[in-house]
This record gives C-alpha cells, sequence and structure tokens, in this order.
C-alpha cells in the first residue's frame, strides 16, 4: 500500500489507518526517549496533526514511517527547546524574585499582586488555557481536548501569557518593587 500518495490525496481512512499503525511506536520512542507519559502523547498527537496538515509537501521517495520519524523528531526537539525556555524564564523570575524578597518582605505580595493582575488583563481564552496549564498543571494536549482547539493554539496562547507575565515580573524588579 503507498500510504504517502493516498495521505496527500486526502484519504482520511488510510490516514487513520496509518495513526493506529504507527501510533504506538513512535509513542514509546519518545517515552523511552523522555521518561513522560504526557509528553509522548503530546509529540505524537501533534507530529500526526502535522502530517495531515502538511499531507501535500509529503514526498513519495521516503517511506510514511520515515516522514512521520522525522516530523516527530522535529516536534520533540521543539517542545523540549520551548519547555526549556519557559523553565529558563521562569527560573530567573523566582531567583529574581528571591534576591527582592530578601531585601524587602513586602516584594513578595507587590510581585503575586502583578502578575495575578498581568493574568487578569489576558484575554478570556488565553487566561483560560494559562490557568489551566500552570495553576491545573494539564498538558496542552489536554487543554485543547478540554477546549475544542487545536495544541498549536493552547501552545500560542501560553506562550502570549507568558510575555505578559514575564513583562510584568520584569517591571516589578526594574521598579524595585
Amino acid at each position: 500500500m503507498d500510504y504517502v500518495s493516498e495521505i496527500k490525496r486526502g484519504n482520511k481512512l488510510i490516514f487513520e489507518e496509518v495513526y493506529h499503525k504507527y501510533h504506538n511506536r513512535f509513542y514509546f520512542y519518545v517515552l523511552r526517549n523522555t521518561a513522560s507519559d504526557d509528553l509522548a502523547e503530546e509529540v505524537v498527537q501533534m507530529s500526526f496533526v502535522k502530517v495531515w496538515e502538511k499531507r501535500s509537501e509529503l514526498s513519495s521517495s521516503f517511506p510514511i514511517e520515515v516522514q512521520i520519524a522525522r516530523i516527530a523528531r522535529s516536534v520533540l526537539i521543539d517542545i523540549l527547546r520551548r519547555k526549556a525556555i519557559e523553565r529558563s524564564a521562569l527560573d530567573a523570575i523566582k531567583q529574581n524574585a528571591d534576591a527582592v524578597i530578601a531585601r524587602d518582605p513586602a516584594a513578595d505580595k507587590q510581585l503575586v499582586e502583578k502578575v495575578q493582575e498581568a493574568i487578569e488583563s489576558l484575554p478570556p481564552q488565553c487566561k483560560k488555557i494559562f490557568i489551566l496549564s500552570r495553576e491545573g498543571g494539564l498538558t496542552h494536549l489536554q487543554i485543547a481536548d478540554h477546549l475544542s482547539v487545536s495544541p498549536k493554539t493552547v501552545e500560542n496562547h501560553i506562550s502570549k501569557a507568558l510575555k505578559v507575565v514575564r513583562k510584568a515580573a520584569a517591571l516589578c524588579f526594574i521598579m524595585g518593587l
């Protein structure tokens, strides 16, 4: 069966067959490399979404599993990179907050207030997604399923929210609050 040409033609039944045939293989590959069930599921889901969205760009020169593997590897790297950036930004904010709080006990309350104000200022959907992620502890995929949006939409909203929160926290530090 030539899966690539069928998927390129938009054959959903063949795409579903490919999904069911290769899902576990890529899930366990990512799980083995990350030891995270949530991350493995997110990478696999995003990879298959990309395969479908970019189906017209699939190459007939390579088997579908090779192309899925390349996409999954790329998605995994992107997600790990994004998570590392988020972690380092949050660590930097925490370190700066610890330094400010050590000098001024009232700074903790002011920082929390400014960050809360920043979160409250977010557009409703962005705010809801950010809260589900940070306070609810949900993965991007879980949020996407819960709100019936794409994982990319969730990623974009969280990225936007983090920029707003970081800016508010940075202003606190600059102003010496």
